[in-house]
């Protein structure tokens, strides 16, 4: 085992973590070194997601909310720069870069562009357990107001994912549940085709799949269903929004 391999060691017994636990999602391509940080995480108590690739971190970011984001640059699918300039108004906690690139320009252009924090490779667990505390630091006492989201009559839990509409509950599938979301994050905004293929589906509409438009179909029924709520308007050719259920749809 080489000095690297033995920093991210487990750890002794006895020590224990400071923490009762974080939701972190981790982005980096290269297995081995992704099981020593989930390893060392884990051992600290944390609840780690893990994504391989861009099109894995796409999906992972919009199932559920994390605490914190550690992110490869350079993937095999997508830059981390940009993904985060791509889903910068969807990622609402602090992001940390972790990656080879090492020049100053490198460091500035992910400090820039929004992350908390930049850590070159190799870097030491004990540094990078660190920086996520400091990032984190306070951040709890916060959580209850990014845990729900309310618009007009309809409220969402997104830690048990369960919605409400004027008090009743809506029995929605797992995918249902996501597509609500989504159109909840941003109430009364048109959202294409497109821009809701790529949030649920994690690529590039290609014209002819019709999976979103039956998803939206069977959650506006189930939507319709509850008087004086919310509804799904459509716009021909445009796309969808979510509103009150005042008006024409």
């Amino acid at each position: 085992m080489n000095a690297i391999q033995n920093a991210w060691a487990p750890l002794s017994m006895g020590q224990t973590s400071s923490t009762d636990g974080y939701r972190i999602l981790l982005l980096e391509d290269d297995e081995q070194l992704a099981a020593l940080i989930i390893r060392f995480l884990s051992e600290r108590r944390c609840d780690v997601t893990y994504a391989a690739n861009g099109s894995e971190f796409m999906k992972a970011i919009h199932h559920r909310h994390y605490d914190l984001i550690i992110a490869d640059v350079v993937l095999p699918d997508a830059s981390g720069f940009q993904l985060l300039e791509q889903y910068r108004t969807q990622i609402s906690c602090p992001l940390i870069f972790l990656s080879a690139l090492s020049t100053v320009n490198d460091q500035v252009s992910g400090l820039k562009l929004g992350a908390c924090d930049y850590l070159v490779k190799p870097v030491d667990p004990e540094l990078l357990w660190a920086k996520i505390e400091a990032n984190l630091r306070g951040t709890r006492s916060n959580a209850p107001s990014t845990s729900d989201i309310t618009f007009g009559p309809l409220s969402i839990d997104l830690v048990s994912r369960e919605a409400q509409v004027n008090g009743e509950p809506l029995l929605l599938t797992t995918n249902e549940f996501d597509l609500l979301q989504i159109f909840a994050e941003q109430p009364a905004r048109l959202l294409s085709r497109e821009y809701l293929f790529r949030r649920v589906i994690g690529r590039e509409f290609d014209g002819l799949d019709r999976v979103i438009d039956m998803r939206v179909s069977r959650l506006r029924k189930k939507l319709d269903s509850i008087p004086a709520g919310v509804a799904i308007q459509s716009i021909r050719g445009r796309g969808y929004s979510l509103n009150t259920s005042r008006g024409n749809r």
